[in-house]
C-alpha cells in the first residue's frame, strides 16, 4: 500500500469520523442513534456549492450560513425524531422516526439539486502538500486537521465543563440527571444541533473533493455508525479512531480491487472486533442506566 493511498485512507477517514462524532454527541446523552446523521453531509456540500460555487460570496460566509443551516437541520430533526418517538411509547420508536427524516431530508435536497452532477466547489487552499513518500491536497490535510481539533474539543468539554458533566450524567441516566437538576431537555437539543454541525462540517470540508450528491446521505450514515461502532458508541476518541480505521480500510481495498472489496472489508472488520469486543475499542465497559 503506498503513502498516497494512506493518506488518501485519512482523507475518508476524517470525513467518516466527523459523522462518527457527530453520532456520538447525540448519542451520548440521548442514548439514540440519529441515522440522519449523514444528511447534514449533504447539506454541508449543498452550502459549499450554493454559497461558493453559484453566489461566489467566498469560504467565510459559507461557514456561517453552514452554522445557521445545520442549527436548524439540528432542530428539526430532534423535533422529529424525539416527539414521535415519546408519542409511541415504544423505546425503539426513534429509530422508524430517524429513517423517516433521512427520508423526508433526502426528498427535500433533492427538489433542488437532482440534476447537479456533483455539490462541489473550488477547495479552501488549493495546491498539494509534500508528505514523506507521497503527497496530499491542501483541503484534505485541513480536513484531517479539522477532524482532530474538533473530537479534541468535544473531549476537554466533557471532561473540564458544567456541561460536559451534565451530558456524562445523562448518559447514565437522564432520570436521575434530572432529579439533580440537569436541564435534560434543553441539553437534547443542544447535542442535536452540534451533532448535526459537526456532520455537516465534514461535507463541508470534503465537497471539493468528494462525489457528493443529494442522495447519498445514507451512505454517509452507514460508514459513520460503523466507524462509531467498532470504536465505542458514546466515545469520542473511538469515534475518530474508528473512522480513520474505516476510511483506511476501505480505500486500500478499493484502489487494490474495487468497492465492493472495500464495504465487503468494512463490514468483517466490523464483525471482527464486536465479536473481541462487544462494546468496541473504547466504549464503556461497565454501563449501569436506571
Amino acid at each position: 500500500m503506498s503513502a498516497d493511498v494512506v493518506y488518501a485512507g485519512l482523507f475518508s477517514g476524517a470525513v467518516y469520523a466527523l459523522v462518527a462524532l457527530g453520532l456520538t454527541i447525540i448519542y451520548k446523552p440521548t442514548h439514540i442513534l440519529n441515522f440522519a446523521q449523514g444528511q447534514a453531509v449533504v447539506l454541508g456540500a449543498i452550502v459549499v456549492y450554493q454559497v461558493v460555487t453559484l453566489w461566489g460570496l467566498g469560504w467565510w460566509p459559507a461557514l456561517l450560513l453552514l452554522l445557521v443551516a445545520g442549527g436548524i437541520l439540528g432542530v428539526l430533526t430532534e423535533r422529529l425524531t424525539t416527539l414521535p418517538a415519546k408519542r409511541s411509547g415504544s423505546v425503539y420508536g426513534w429509530i422508524i422516526a430517524s429513517f423517516a427524516v433521512t427520508m423526508v431530508f433526502e426528498s427535500v435536497f433533492s427538489l433542488k439539486y437532482m440534476n447537479v452532477p456533483a455539490l462541489t466547489a473550488d477547495p479552501i487552499l488549493g495546491g498539494e502538500v509534500s508528505l514523506p513518500g507521497g503527497g496530499l491536497s491542501t483541503q484534505g490535510l485541513v480536513t484531517i486537521l479539522v477532524a482532530v481539533l474538533v473530537t479534541l474539543a468535544y473531549m476537554a468539554m466533557l471532561r473540564y465543563t458544567p456541561q460536559g458533566m451534565a451530558i456524562r450524567a445523562m448518559s447514565h441516566s437522564q432520570g436521575t440527571a434530572l432529579l439533580m437538576g440537569v436541564p435534560v431537555g434543553r441539553i437534547v437539543v443542544v447535542s442535536f444541533v452540534i451533532g448535526t454541525c459537526v456532520t455537516a462540517l465534514a461535507g463541508f470540508l470534503a465537497a471539493p473533493e468528494l462525489f457528493i450528491l443529494p442522495t447519498v446521505g445514507l451512505v454517509f450514515t452507514i460508514k459513520g455508525f460503523i466507524a462509531s461502532v467498532i470504536g465505542g458508541l458514546g466515545s469520542p476518541l473511538g469515534a475518530i479512531v474508528g473512522g480513520f480505521l474505516v476510511g483506511l480500510l476501505d480505500t486500500a481495498l478499493r484502489t487494490q480491487f474495487n468497492g465492493s472489496a472495500g464495504n465487503f472489508a468494512v463490514f468483517t472488520i466490523l464483525a471482527v472486533v464486536l465479536v473481541v469486543f462487544p462494546r468496541g475499542l473504547f466504549g464503556e465497559r461497565d454501563v449501569t442506566r436506571a
